[in-house]
């Protein structure tokens, strides 16, 4: 295992932006959950994943917050290209 020393400075912006854009992805699909229960579920049930959904967006926003802190504003990544680019599989779009 390489040492955090060991990785390049745009390799780290690069590691930082994706583990964003990854943890923006999954607060949305919670909150999006957070929806679908509130219009589903009796109020019992839906009091109980409620509360359980919270607790993991509340978790995700700390993480993303902590992590938002080592972002280099300077440094130019799109996330978008990034996943869909051959590296990926997937056919470039224009």
């Amino acid at each position: 295992m390489k040492s955090k020393e060991q990785i390049t400075e745009p390799d780290f912006q690069k590691l930082v932006a994706l583990v964003l854009n990854d943890l923006a992805l999954r607060r949305t699909m919670l909150e999006n959950r957070e929806q679908e229960v509130n219009q589903q579920l009796s109020s019992l049930e839906r009091d109980a994943e409620l509360e359980q959904l919270d607790d993991q967006i509340q978790q995700l926003q700390r993480d993303y917050d902590h992590y938002r802190q080592f972002q280099d504003p300077a440094f130019k990544f799109n996330s978008q290209r990034y996943f869909q680019g051959p590296s990926m599989g997937l056919p470039q779009q224009p």
